[in-house]
């Protein structure tokens, strides 16, 4: 189930779960995303710093199987069409494997390098890749399928 923080409780309770996986304060202002199994969230997309026409995504799973197509949909229609931006920008570590080919297969294409951008930790150097997504490559994701008919979202 695709859930808006669309209360300053749920952004909160979304925002507070990513961070605590990723080790990082996530701050306002954001809008957050959450896919739960039941009461458990299971995923958060996290938006911030917002500068039209880009915005910032953060994604945080605790498996790989929340991305379904009805989640990738609600996630990038909420900045392509809310919020209207042209793009999202994504920076991962350099050495999250999965990360960087999960956001391949979404469309975004690696558009730089970071050289300490993350606090170093265990299994990780602290780089950073960044990478960017613009509206036109993520259409694919915005059609909704309906009975052999395609609407946008």
């Amino acid at each position: 189930m695709i859930v808006y923080g669309d209360t300053p409780e749920l952004t909160a309770k979304f925002a507070s779960w990513a961070g605590a996986r990723l080790a990082l304060i996530l701050k306002e202002p954001l809008t957050a995303i959450g896919v739960m199994r039941g009461n458990e969230i299971i995923a958060a997309a996290i938006f911030n710093n917002y500068q039209p026409p880009n915005i910032e995504i953060t994604f945080v799973s605790s498996t790989p199987r929340w991305a379904t197509k009805g989640a990738i949909r609600a996630i990038l229609g909420y900045a392509f069409t809310q919020a209207q931006c042209r793009r999202i920008t994504a920076i991962t570590e350099a050495t999250n494997q999965p990360t960087r080919a999960f956001l391949c297969r979404l469309g975004f294409r690696q558009e730089g390098y970071h050289p300490e951008i993350f606090p170093v930790r265990a299994g990780f150097n602290g780089d950073g890749v960044s990478y960017g997504l613009r509206a036109r490559d993520a259409a694919r994701w915005l059609i909704e399928e309906t009975h052999g008919r395609s609407r946008a979202a």
